[in-house]
């Protein structure tokens, strides 16, 4: 006689889902959908132990760096990490300041990996927002926020960073022989933005 082992619909618990991360820091490839995430969800509760900050997001990223998104993915990258990490420098918090400037240049590295793979994003333009309004090409979004930064005194700890992805935005497009127009287009931008300063 065969013993009976219990009913046949009795299932074991699946085991809990991990990420394969002991700190909480979503897995590589979805490190910008989590950081756009975060930055689209403005209702989230801040108290929530499973969410990852700004700041740990983009050094996640840094860390394990991957522009295999949909271009309108890193597009909404950008425009994110400019946001959050660059206008954040603009922020008076005394006791935060290093912290802050770090951020800043954690961005300004983010931005710079992501535009060396994708050049063409600087062309690229933000998702409308069903109101109908035109938007910009990135490179027009983003160059007042870089050239912004370096009027500021305080900030001279990322000037040089600054410098350096303004210089990039056009020495990336140079390279590309499809978007040598559109370089030639920003480097006029460039230097008259730069002759209104001085």
């Amino acid at each position: 006689m065969a013993r009976k082992g219990g009913s046949s619909t009795q299932r074991m618990a699946p085991p809990p889902v991990t990420n394969g991360n002991s700190n909480g820091v979503p897995p590589p490839s979805t490190i910008a959908a989590q950081i756009v995430h975060n930055a689209s969800n403005v209702n989230a509760r801040h108290g929530q132990v499973t969410k990852v900050s700004f700041g740990e997001l983009v050094k996640e990223f840094l860390q394990h760096p991957n522009t295999d998104e949909p271009d309108q993915q890193l597009v909404a990258l950008v425009c994110v990490i400019a946001e959050a990490g660059l206008e954040g420098l603009f922020k008076h918090d005394p006791f935060a300041q290093d912290q802050q400037r770090q951020q800043g240049i954690d961005s300004i590295a983010a931005l710079t990996f992501i535009l060396q793979q994708k050049p063409h994003l600087l062309l690229s333009t933000r998702d409308s927002e069903d109101d109908g309004i035109p938007r910009p090409p990135l490179i027009l979004w983003l160059y007042p926020k870089l050239l912004g930064l370096l009027t500021y005194t305080t900030l001279n700890s990322v000037h040089e960073h600054v410098q350096q992805l303004l210089h990039l935005c056009l020495s990336v497009l140079a390279r590309t022989s499809a978007l040598w127009r559109s370089a030639a287009v920003v480097s006029q931008l460039y230097r008259s933005c730069v002759q209104c300063e001085y």
